[in-house]
């Protein structure tokens, strides 16, 4: 760019603060190009004013399309029609500008020399082991990304779809299948973490990763959040929530609708989340998503047991959303105690070190949270009634839909001290919980009496198929054809 003599001259008329911040968008061309896009000025507008105060009264720099600086107006002077970008839309396109370029720092020094597939890859491969630095890493690629991301999300969740109609009707003939499937079980578990982490990547930007039209590929039975609420585990669900809430408005009307007309308790599960999360994120939708949460169970199922447990579930999330309403500091409080007493007892067996704490409360809170969002528990109801895990779900929402998203991770520390190696039985945790919660009947009860293959009761030694059961199978077949005429 060249000096704009003109524009350097007139800086005179402005105060030294704003000359500052005139000097700084003058010198960074690729800030004034993001702030363009991202103000949204009219495509045929050939200059715009960039309010440095008021966003009537000025001061203002003029700006051509193109990037050159024409003049600087002192504050009072007139901008006639020109579109202002006010000082706040500057403040916070700036800011997101400094993140962006730190994350793209970390994201190169994550892939060195391999370029974006490895990041990419390192979604996959690296399930619950991404870390807290590689996330910020690998948010550098949003902007470029984001839609590409989203895409990522949904295709996981058809591929999970895919791999459950072949894994479920196995684990209803055996809790153990051979190892043949380790593979396919290992691929599930990372597809199950990648679509978590392709769900907070995609909404980075919020409602503005999300073209006109683009939600109603969710269609009108579903929701953003579904393909991990449905899964059954507080780590997967807490991201979709997070993600939610990040998009905001413009999924309130969905989610009002898919849990008053909630057929599941996952379903319910899933509408009461999105909605408390959204609530609890935007101020102004807190008293219309309150109000949801408070209405009345649909008549139809009132005094049945679908209508108990919906019952309990809306209770739990209007009470948690009242706490949070009149006594913030107390609901948090219970979400860092709860992070805490997990990392202290975790660390019990390792070695001293910085991460090893005495007491709970000299965890830092941000690591006790991130414990919460990552422990892996189960909410899908047991025999007892709602789990204590659907209760740490609805109390941990507040924080996660107000955090940072890279808050939700464990810094690479924390997981190097605690991890546990991945082993398919973590994969048959996830899926022999959603077969019992989704069909707890269909599971034949082993028959009763001796197994055909097993030792015969009477003593011989042999099989009960080669001995006593021949012999019952006789008699059964003599008492059918009745006496002989012999």
């Amino acid at each position: 760019m060249g000096h704009a003599h003109h524009f350097l001259s007139r800086l005179d008329r402005v105060s030294l603060p704003h000359v500052e911040l005139a000097l700084s968008l003058y010198r960074d061309e690729g800030l004034l190009r993001y702030l363009f896009d991202r103000a949204r000025v009219p495509e045929g507008a050939e200059r715009v004013a960039l309010s440095l105060d008021h966003p009537e009264e000025g001061p203002f720099l003029i700006v051509t399309r193109d990037g050159r600086f024409v003049t600087c107006l002192g504050a009072g002077m007139k901008v006639s029609n020109l579109p202002v970008v006010t000082r706040g839309q500057i403040d916070a396109i700036a800011a997101k500008v400094g993140e962006l370029r730190e994350r793209m720092e970390a994201a190169k020094a994550l892939a060195g020399g391999k370029g974006v597939k490895a990041l990419l890859r390192r979604i996959y491969e690296a399930a619950d082991e991404l870390s807290r630095e590689e996330f910020v890493a690998i948010s550098a690629l949003q902007p470029l990304y984001g839609f590409e991301f989203l895409h990522l999300y949904l295709r996981a969740a058809v591929e999970l779809d895919e791999a459950r109609q072949i894994l479920l009707p196995l684990l209803r003939k055996t809790d153990k299948p051979k190892p043949i499937y380790d593979d396919a079980l290992s691929a599930y578990w990372r597809t199950l973490w990648a679509m978590s982490h392709f769900a907070i990547l995609a909404t980075l930007d919020g409602q503005e990763t999300f073209p006109p039209g683009l939600l109603d590929m969710f269609g009108e039975g579903g929701t953003f959040s579904w393909p991990t609420t449905r899964q059954g585990f507080l780590p997967f669900a807490i991201r979709g929530a997070w993600a939610t809430a990040r998009v905001g408005k413009p999924l309130l009307a969905k989610y009002k609708r898919f849990y008053q007309e909630a057929e599941s308790e996952l379903q319910n599960i899933d509408g009461a989340l999105g909605i408390l999360a959204i609530g609890m994120r935007h101020a102004r939708l807190r008293a219309e998503a309150e109000k949801t949460l408070g209405a009345d169970i649909p008549v139809k199922w009132r005094g049945t047991p679908h209508g108990k447990v919906t019952g309990a579930i809306r209770k739990l999330a209007r009470g948690i959303a009242e706490t949070d309403r009149d006594s913030p500091e107390a609901r948090q409080a219970c979400v860092r105690d709860l992070g805490a007493h997990l990392w202290v007892a975790l660390m019990q067996s390792r070695p001293a070190g910085p991460l090893r704490y005495e007491r709970p409360e000299d965890v830092p809170e941000d690591l006790a949270c991130a414990v919460v969002a990552n422990t892996f528990q189960c909410y899908l109801r047991g025999s007892q009634g709602l789990s204590n895990a659907l209760t740490w779900l609805f109390m941990l929402t507040p924080w996660a839909a107000r955090a940072a998203p890279e808050a939700l991770y464990l810094p690479r520390a924390a997981i190097a001290a605690v991890h546990v190696p991945f082993r398919p039985d973590l994969t048959l945790g996830v899926l022999r919980a959603m077969r019992d919660h989704v069909a707890p009947g269909r599971r034949q009860a082993p028959p009763e009496g001796p197994a055909r293959k097993g030792p015969c009761p009477c003593g011989s030694g042999k099989k009960y198929k080669r001995c006593c059961e021949e012999t019952e199978a006789e008699s059964k077949s003599a008492a059918l054809l009745g006496p002989s005429d012999s």
